[in-house]
């Protein structure tokens, strides 16, 4: 089995560090510390540290989860029952932690039957959950024995409270069922530009479309540009107190901009329109 393996790193330097929130191989027999589960109305219930053949992935060349993973076996549970079951993970306090960006990684393999049958993430933003990713089709191709694996970026729904909710729904129909396997929330600590305020730095506009500005009462001496890979991708020296970044040649999205200001180092996060 190929197993699609992704890492999400933003900018891990100094003054900023890519944090693992939480993990969680689901390998063993039974549910992982804190996590919680419903089962269907006929009683049925996730399978833990399942590693067989996931069925309905193909006759020649199936999916699995080698090392274990978790599996609702659709198929298993009979006809004429509305399978709907969730899973859910152990609340964090992703304030007090002091997390500016986070996003969930995590492998799953959708079995779905005519089209039906569904894989829902939600997040908890601290009053109500929000859908996340959504999926209503085959993981993928028929024998590729492939499993996919998703990174979602959950920022907006930092809260003291987060945590994340698998759900299956079977659609009222008969159809063969879900597969999880290695899920990772990563956070990324911050110190922000706070420290900067007291010597007159201040940035503008954002989102940005073409040119970014950057003023400060003091030597702004350098300047980096990190995609969401943390890839560098823009370097600057400007030694001056007042800088404009040509950014039109840069794709739209999220970038984090680390900047040296009078000797103190902060870093921000930019939308490019």
């Amino acid at each position: 089995m190929k197993k699609l393996s992704y890492i999400y790193i933003l900018v891990c330097v100094g003054f900023m560090a890519n944090a693992q929130l939480q993990q969680e191989d689901f390998n063993g027999s039974s549910m992982p510390d804190g996590w919680s589960a419903t089962q269907t109305e006929g009683g049925h219930n996730w399978e833990f540290g399942y590693t067989g053949n996931l069925k309905g992935s193909g006759i020649q060349n199936p999916a699995s989860f080698e090392s274990g993973g978790i599996v609702f076996n659709d198929y298993a549970s009979g006809d004429f029952n509305h399978n709907v079951i969730t899973l859910s993970s152990p609340a964090i306090d992703l304030k007090a932690k002091n997390i500016a960006d986070a996003s969930i990684e995590l492998t799953y393999n959708l079995r779905t039957f005519a089209n039906d049958g569904s894989f829902k993430v939600n997040v908890w933003d601290g009053d109500v959950w929000q859908n996340v990713l959504t999926v209503s089709e085959d993981t993928n191709a028929k024998n590729s024995g492939e499993n996919k694996t998703s990174i979602i970026d959950v920022t907006d729904y930092i809260n003291s409270e987060f945590k994340v909710q698998f759900i299956y729904d079977d659609e009222n129909s008969l159809t063969w069922g879900l597969g999880i396997d290695n899920y990772k929330l990563t956070g990324v600590v911050s110190s922000g530009v706070d420290g900067l305020e007291s010597i007159g730095f201040s940035y503008y506009p954002n989102p940005v479309n073409n040119q970014l500005t950057l003023l400060s009462s003091k030597e702004i001496s350098n300047v980096n540009i990190y995609n969401i890979l943390g890839q560098l991708i823009v370097t600057n020296k400007p030694a001056v107190l007042e800088s404009k970044l040509d950014l039109q040649h840069l794709a739209v999205g999220t970038y984090m901009v680390q900047v040296t200001v009078g000797g103190k180092k902060g870093i921000f996060k930019i939308i490019k329109q």
